[in-house]
């Protein structure tokens, strides 16, 4: 399947001798970033403004809204910047849900006619994790409520693995953390065991004492995916590492993020001396026992390469507004 979306707006084109303005947008299922930056001679950027929004995902609450959420977090990165009002030369947006070509193009389409900047580009929200990591091939991990990884092979071919949903998959993620320790407490209050640990945590989280409680409040909850995925951070504190409990559903989320890692280095066939892994997302911090357990995971499964940790998800589309061409086309093998 081949991605491509660009779109040229009416504004005069704006003078470049003090640098290139760009907006570099990151709109998910939760939230969408905004940041308005500089870009120097030297492909250097300088960070003048951002902004915040609500999620902008148009899957899910369709391209208008998705337009607005956007919108909002542009013009306070304007505001930031004191540069109300101000049309940049280049805007890159990697939004969620725009794997499907007419949702892009009609978002794209949106955005060009609001003339946020003189070029408007579109992408997947997964692109710019591997799209400018400056290796011949990259495998892009998100762990977070949910899961999904990205790669790119030297060809600059695109595979995705996971990305599945709550329903079938996540898994390794937040939500599939938090409902390994919801099981785990069901378990243990069902069978008359002593509440100490992980599941007096959770119980304490969930305002629960017994069984019924607990699936009282599962049962009454509007947003159940972001429920249980606010339990993993339970399960992932320093103070649980030695739990037995909590060291095998960690154990468990490395081994299944591990499998995704394989499945695309399988398929695209990256040489390891040549890739790069780049992590994001809020479960994936820096030296926890999950992404510690994630690199033994790799090395067990004969994947040796550069593991690189992205903590501001909008530092990748920089990266890519960096480039000296952006790429217009993906090719991603289905």
């Amino acid at each position: 399947m081949l991605i491509s979306e660009n779109m040229t707006s009416g504004l005069p084109h704006r003078d470049r001798t003090e640098g290139e303005f760009v907006l570099a947008v990151d709109s998910g299922g939760t939230k969408t970033l905004c940041t308005l930056a500089r870009m120097g001679a030297e492909k250097q950027w300088t960070i003048l403004g951002t902004g915040r929004a609500s999620g902008g995902n148009p899957r899910v609450i369709g391209v208008e809204a998705s337009v607005r959420a956007i919108t909002e977090s542009v013009k306070l990165a304007q505001a930031e910047a004191g540069l109300d009002s101000f049309p940049c030369h280049r805007a890159l947006f990697a939004v969620a849900g725009t794997l499907y070509e007419p949702i892009r193009n009609d978002l794209c389409r949106h955005l060009t006619e609001l003339e946020l900047a003189e070029e408007c580009i579109v992408v997947p929200d997964l692109i710019p994790l591997v799209a400018a990591s400056g290796y011949a091939g990259s495998i892009g991990l998100i762990a977070g409520t949910g899961s999904v990884a990205i790669g790119r092979d030297s060809l600059g071919r695109y595979a995705i693995s996971g990305g599945w949903g709550p329903l079938l998959g996540d898994d390794g993620s937040g939500f599939a953390i938090g409902r390994a320790a919801l099981r785990a407490t069901l378990r243990a209050l069902e069978s008359g065991a002593t509440t100490i640990g992980l599941v007096e945590q959770v119980c304490e989280a969930l305002r629960a004492c017994t069984s019924h409680d607990l699936k009282s409040v599962i049962a009454g909850t509007d947003d159940l995916r972001e429920l249980v995925a606010s339990l993993a951070p339970i399960v992932l504190s320093e103070s649980n590492e030695t739990d037995p409990l909590c060291v095998a559903i960690i154990t468990r989320a490395a081994a299944d993020l591990g499998e995704m890692v394989q499945s695309l280095h399988s398929r695209l066939q990256i040489p390891c001396e040549e890739m790069c892994i780049v992590l994001s997302g809020g479960i994936l911090q820096a030296q926890s026992l999950l992404t510690i357990q994630l690199s033994r995971e790799l090395l067990a499964r004969g994947i040796r390469a550069n593991i690189e940790r992205i903590d501001d998800p909008v530092l990748p589309i920089l990266n890519m507004l960096a480039q000296p061409e952006l790429p217009r086309t993906f090719e991603v093998l289905r």
